[in-house]
């Protein structure tokens, strides 16, 4: 039996925008989801110890931090991640540490990189 081959030609196609405007209104609808969902989001992980205006501007940081972003392919995968994430949390699978360490990124203390910063600073 004689087999021809044909050349198959893949396209990528979007996850699930069809255009930008489409994947602007996604981004819009899940960003409104979290701003909907931040204040039991606020209690449930205790963060009381800041005004929930500032816990709602960091949630707003996470999505201006993307603002570069323009195929729509990997804007979709953001969104979907944004979902992962907003289940997550509603599941309890993240605790407070964990997402105030996402949130506040900018208050973690950096690693050092040499080993005479490590030596000094006493830890392995």
């Amino acid at each position: 039996m004689i087999r021809t081959t044909t050349a198959i030609t893949r396209e990528v196609v979007p996850i699930v925008s069809a255009n930008k405007t489409q994947s602007r209104a996604n981004v819009l609808a899940v960003y409104k989801e979290m701003q909907r969902y931040a204040p039991e989001l606020y209690r449930e992980f205790h963060f009381e110890d800041m005004p929930l205006s500032v816990f709602r501007a960091a949630l707003k940081k996470q999505y201006t931090d993307n603002a570069h972003l323009t195929d729509f392919r990997v804007i979709d995968r953001k969104i979907a991640e944004c979902r992962r994430v907003i289940l997550e949390c509603q599941k309890s699978y993240y605790n407070s540490y964990h997402l105030r360490n996402v949130l506040f990124r900018e208050n973690i203390e950096a690693k050092p990189k040499d080993f005479l910063s490590t030596f000094l600073r006493g830890k392995n």
